[in-house]
């Protein structure tokens, strides 16, 4: 007789042996000894983390006749028949392949008939979500109304894909992933009765390529014992799971960060040559690097990481090495790469939304972007002096009267000494674009920038416009990360068409480096409050219209 696979032989009896799912269980269990069983459930949740058992569970308590605080004895002519799948009361129903209405009206004419022998029948529809739209029609009068000894069970991974008039007729259970510890637990004791002795860090990887569901986990542990025998090792794990380990992960990553390309390139090759899947490397980057966000966002956030005190170390450690926005697109980068189904924790994209989020709710909010007027005719007297006198840009003409309206003209940024010296022409031609202008109006670039590429978007922001000649635009940027994603072509043409659609005129884009201050803008309001003519102007009544950064002969 062939032997039974573990996910098959450990499935849950009883409601006390769902792993991770308390809050059904409990549910479940005040349900059935309390005697108020809903006519229609909805079981939801990932794969392989208990529904259709908890639906066959559920079958045996409510046709148990010695039940015991809500659980089935498990050991009764009924139990045992529900759990062999003899019990004609009992009907699973594959919704993927028994998807159309005929199937539905079958159910429907043979739902009035009474239980051949148990107390309920029960109709499991797993994969429910996969019932057409006419077969969802034709169940609902039924799912509103079923005969009182009838109970239908909708398993489902996708609720979502569940009509709201059917859900509104069932009672919802959302089954949750299950976490690294029961998970491990649960291993741990398949293996000590079946007399498996795996090597240290053997559960924890099945653990992790198995991302929250049991069911592969039992799998995975079960190919492994046919694989390595009754003593798998770490290196048997890799082999057959083709994972290379979070280690592996941090190793990679911590090789990237001191910028070993070779190094780095020469270590996948390695890695696949063992036998490591290139896309679980990838799984394996991209959760290493949800860790380094959520330890570089506060740690405070330590409880969401499942790794030992030692790991812990070596993570805060790279983390601080890397900006947030640095790790959150490293996850872009990489995600593409991992497997699309299941590895992934569901939450991550949204806690990199919430990262983004705050970091644009903590950016300074500066004025609103002012379309500039018709710039005047400038002389083309050449200047005697190729460099933009600063002072003298930002000093009034002796002698201005102070209105009510007044505009404050704003400093430019003084370049640090390490930051590229950049010459602006006085000259300029009426066709090209002052870099001044392109740093007044740099927030609705980004805006703009954004509409075409929320990647682009997301590393220009780590820039500032520090100098140009009218047809040529330099960006400062601090880290060479941001500064080499955006001279990448692709990325650079997106800048440039972004600069292109606010000014009406295309104009080039190089990037150089930039101090942190050159690059960080001081508020341009409080520079204007700082200017002796303005203070004196605010302290006659007058009020600030807007700041912008024309030299008094422009205006």
């Amino acid at each position: 007789m062939a032997a039974q696979a573990y996910y098959r032989k450990w499935r849950s009896q009883r409601f006390a042996d769902l792993v991770g799912q308390d809050p059904v269980a409990r549910t479940l269990r005040n349900a059935v000894r309390t005697n108020r069983i809903a006519h229609a459930y909805v079981f939801c949740g990932p794969r392989g983390v208990g529904k259709t058992s908890a639906a066959r569970i559920l079958a045996k308590a409510v046709n148990c006749p010695n039940t015991v605080d809500g659980e089935p004895c498990a050991t009764c002519e009924t139990c045992r028949a529900i759990q062999d799948g003899a019990a004609i009361d009992i009907l699973e129903i594959d919704a993927a392949s028994n998807r159309g209405i005929e199937e539905m009206r079958q159910i429907r004419e043979k739902v009035g008939l009474a239980p051949a022998s148990a107390r309920y029948k029960f109709y499991i529809l797993d994969e429910a979500h996969m019932l057409t739209t006419e077969a969802f029609n034709a169940l609902l009068k039924t799912l509103e109304e079923p005969p009182a000894n009838t109970v239908f069970v909708l398993v489902t991974t996708e609720a979502r894909r569940l009509p709201e008039t059917v859900l509104s007729r069932c009672q919802r259970l959302d089954f949750r992933r299950i976490g690294g510890a029961d998970s491990i637990a649960r291993l741990e004791l398949i293996c000590r009765e079946e007399g498996v002795t795996p090597e240290a860090g053997v559960l924890e990887l099945i653990t992790r390529a198995a991302a929250g569901s049991l069911r592969d986990a039992e799998g995975m542990l079960d190919q492994l014992v046919a694989y390595a025998g009754s003593t798998p090792t770490l290196l048997a794990a890799r082999s057959v799971l083709g994972a290379a380990g979070p280690e592996a992960a941090r190793e990679l990553l911590g090789k990237l960060v001191d910028d070993q390309i070779e190094a780095s390139i020469r270590m996948v090759n390695d890695l696949v040559d063992q036998g490591a899947d290139p896309r679980q490397i990838a799984l394996d980057v991209v959760g290493c690097l949800r860790n380094l966000l959520l330890l570089r966002t506060s740690d405070t956030l330590a409880d969401l990481v499942d790794e030992g005190a030692e790991v812990m170390d070596d993570l805060r450690q790279l983390a601080r090495r890397l900006a947030p926005s640095q790790i959150v697109e490293l996850i872009r980068v990489f995600t593409p790469v991992a497997p699309i189904r299941g590895g992934m924790r569901p939450q991550l994209p949204l806690e990199i939304a919430v990262v983004e989020a705050a970091r644009v709710l903590s950016a300074p909010i500066g004025p609103p972007p002012v379309r500039p007027e018709p710039a005047p005719v400038r002389s083309s007297r050449p200047s005697p002096d190729p460099v933009v006198d600063r002072a003298r840009a930002t000093s009034p003409s002796p002698g201005a009267p102070a209105t009510r309206d007044v505009e404050a003209a704003v400093p430019e940024r003084r370049p640090s000494a390490d930051s590229p010296r950049v010459v602006e022409a006085s000259a300029t031609a009426q066709t090209g674009i002052l870099w001044s202008d392109v740093d007044r109006r740099w927030s609705e670039i980004l805006e703009t920038c954004g509409a075409i590429n929320k990647s682009v978007q997301a590393m220009l922001r780590a820039g500032r416009p520090v100098g140009g000649d009218g047809e040529n635009i330099v960006l400062g940027f601090r880290y060479d990360f941001h500064r080499e994603r955006i001279e990448d072509q692709k990325n650079r043409i997106v800048v440039e068409d972004a600069i292109g659609r606010v000014f009406g005129q295309r104009v080039r884009v190089r990037c150089a480096q930039a101090s942190r201050e050159t690059v960080v803008p001081s508020d341009p309001f409080q520079a204007a409050m700082d200017d002796p003519l303005v203070k004196a102007a605010v302290s006659m009544g007058a009020r600030i219209r807007r700041v912008t950064e024309d030299s008094p002969e422009e205006k």
